[in-house]
């Protein structure tokens, strides 16, 4: 499985997208869940729901530096990292209640055997959350570009794979909802387009976060708050990222 993990830096610009996913996680929460976090990386995201459950939290990558690094970086009671290879999960049947793993199954060929170790380690009831990208709007070329990617999946793609391991599936749509309304919104869109250009967008990121937070109060990277869940089928077919709840 290739690599492509998310930095643990604030100032980033897919920081308040991974941290909207997690959110998304914690209102589901119950205060003795148990929880596995697989392809944790850098281990920000397994820190967020342990601080929601009483229960244990597993953050699991396949690499072992991360996982020390990991191990170094946080400390909770009830919150433990481990090596992981997400096709061979050496736990027994029914164990977890909750199961996040965010941008990982378009990373592995062996994804299907990966989800159905998620559903042989969910407890009955229990629920995986899962995000991989929306392929025609990923790679509008229609031909997969990341270089970290071995396949991405349209809408009805996904959907019939989940819902041939899972007893029930729902997917939504991660949309940046930042510039959905208001003058003020509209123009931040301006400047952020702005700074995209060739050229000036190699600025310093303290000058471009500051002329955003002059003229719209907010950074020039979106925050978790700029993100918004979308169920109706027209949204989520223009969202860049799927978000699945798997039930078994």
């Amino acid at each position: 499985m290739s690599s492509e993990r998310q930095l643990l830096d604030r100032n980033d610009p897919w920081w308040g997208e991974h941290v909207h996913r997690y959110n998304e996680v914690v209102s589901s929460i119950r205060k003795d869940d148990f929880v596995l976090d697989l392809a944790c990386g850098t281990g920000f995201g397994s820190d967020i729901i342990a601080q929601h459950t009483q229960g244990l939290v597993i953050g699991g990558d396949i690499a072992t530096e991360v996982i020390n690094e990991c191990n170094v970086a946080w400390k909770r009671s009830n919150l433990q990292f481990e090596v992981l290879d997400g096709t061979l999960l050496p736990y027994p049947d029914a164990y977890f209640d909750k199961i996040v793993s965010f941008e990982t199954i378009e990373h592995t060929t062996e994804y299907k055997k990966m989800l159905q170790e998620f559903f042989r380690v969910l407890k009955p009831g229990g629920s995986a959350f899962i995000s991989t990208p929306n392929f025609p709007v990923n790679s509008p070329s229609g031909k997969v570009t990341n270089p970290y990617h071995t396949q991405e999946f349209t809408f009805s793609e996904l959907k019939n794979i989940l819902d041939g391991i899972f007893t029930q599936t729902c997917i939504a749509g991660q949309k940046y909802s930042r510039y959905d309304e208001g003058q003020t919104k509209k123009f931040g869109k301006i400047i952020e387009l702005f700074f995209g250009i060739m050229g000036i967008r190699k600025l310093p990121y303290h000058v471009k976060t500051g002329v955003s937070t002059f003229f719209t109060g907010k950074p020039f990277y979106p925050t978790a708050s700029d993100f918004t869940m979308v169920m109706d089928m027209d949204s989520v077919l223009k969202c860049k990222t799927f978000f699945c709840v798997c039930r078994k």
